[in-house]
């Protein structure tokens, strides 16, 4: 009894790698259901985490032109994702979800802006059995759980299957026997739990079907009003590339849970791709009132004031990300940029230089340097502006902005030198 219970103090306390170690040694000796249903959450939730337990919206999916949910070549205008921006507010880099880096106003080519959403990447080459709760089959030799056979009438049955259902869909990463999972325990279960659509919904997104994404969700919601739905009925709609319909559902949601900092951070984010600035901005002021913690809509607001010519709020903002957050290149970099233009000279070098300390990234220190050329324009010292950009280079060739940039100071070196002879 006293390894029991030290595997349930550990699995409360969220020691879960302490707890799948006890839950081995015990399951050497003898088979138990309770250790076993412990360690395969154990290991789903390390499996969410690792993850990222909140999926986010992905607002550049991977379309196929086979698909037939693939989205229309030339959609109405401002009732698509697909735009052209022609503004500096292109300026920003792959992180912006995280600091909104902010580049110089020189001139640069941006990058899209990625979530921090990855998919399932942990597909394991073992097959598992994964109807073998429901169906009574055994799961593959070798694998490292295994529940023993439950019968339908047990009163352990359905919290089982919705544990085995997330650990195939997330530790294995197999999504059709998660949805075989799913669809043997709704026949199971005579309550009509929503949680089963929502499951089968969220199989359905990662292969792509949408539409069957869409059916499932709403019959979820007609069983239970719940902020999982309405997010991934968001994301459904972004991946049909449906901007209006997205924002109409956060519309529901939020009539539902008032002033919901997802819902909102969802609903500027869809304003923002749309080109939307200032309702993005609206709707981010909004979440920083509700979660003042909340670092990108902070640092997207920040952003809004830097490239509408108020570098001095913009620095009060990257201020509070610094006093915040850890401290990272970007939150420097941005922080040097700002006092660029607010000619506070004497912070504008050593917020630079702090920003190199903490560059790891070989890009993000070219990008660094670049802006350091900026700097070095700005005073007037045309060389050291030549050797910062050739420093870019060297640290990523594939910086096509140094590229230009030195290009173009090379040819006004040239055509300098050839007015003083």
């Amino acid at each position: 009894m006293e390894i029991e219970y030290k595997i349930l103090n550990l699995y409360k306390t969220k020691q879960f790698d302490e707890c799948l170690n006890l839950c081995a040694i015990a399951l050497q000796d003898k088979s138990d259901r309770m250790i076993e249903f412990i360690r395969m959450r154990a290991m789903t939730i390390q499996a969410k985490v690792v993850g990222n337990g909140y999926e986010e919206v992905e607002y550049y999916p991977q379309q196929d032109d086979l698909l037939s949910t693939a989205i229309a070549k030339t959609p109405r205008p401002g009732t698509s994702f697909q735009r052209d921006n022609k503004t500096t507010r292109d300026l920003r880099t792959a992180q912006r979800r995280t600091t909104a880096t902010v580049r110089s106003r020189a001139g640069t080519n941006a990058s899209c802006a990625r979530t921090s959403r990855t998919s399932l990447h942990t597909a394991s080459q073992m097959s598992r059995a994964a109807t073998a709760l429901v169906a009574g089959s055994s799961l593959t030799a070798g694998t490292p759980l295994s529940l023993r056979f439950m019968a339908k009438d047990d009163k352990l049955f359905l919290p089982a299957a919705k544990t085995l259902f997330e650990y195939v869909y997330y530790c294995e990463g197999d999504i059709r026997k998660a949805m075989e999972v799913a669809f043997q325990s709704q026949k199971a279960d005579d309550t009509m739990d929503w949680w089963w659509n929502f499951s089968l919904a969220r199989c359905y997104y990662a292969l792509g079907m949408y539409r069957n994404t869409e059916d499932c969700l709403r019959q979820a919601l007609k069983l239970n009003k719940h902020i999982s739905i309405y997010l991934r009925l968001v994301a459904m709609y972004v991946g049909l590339n449906q901007p209006i319909s997205a924002l109409e559902v956060c519309k529901q949601g939020l009539s539902v849970f008032h002033e919901y900092s997802p819902l909102l951070l969802e609903q500027a984010r869809i304003h923002d791709q749309m080109g939307n600035d200032a309702l993005a901005v609206k709707e981010y002021r909004m979440v920083a009132l509700e979660d003042p913690s909340n670092m990108e809509a902070i640092a997207n607001i920040a952003m809004y004031n830097f490239y509408n010519d108020q570098p001095e709020i913009a620095l009060r903002y990257y201020r509070r990300l610094l006093a915040t957050n850890p401290a990272g290149p970007e939150i420097y970099n941005n922080l040097g940029l700002c006092c660029l233009y607010c000619n506070q000279w004497d912070l504008t070098l050593p917020c630079f230089r702090q920003a190199l300390y903490f560059s790891s990234s070989p890009e993000i220190r070219s990008n660094i340097w670049f802006n350091l050329a900026h700097v070095a324009l700005s005073t007037g010292d045309v060389t050291l502006a030549y050797r910062c950009l050739q420093v870019s280079l060297a640290t990523d060739s594939k910086n096509e902005a140094s590229q230009h940039a030195l290009q173009a100071l090379d040819a006004r070196l040239r055509a300098r030198r050839t007015v003083v002879k």
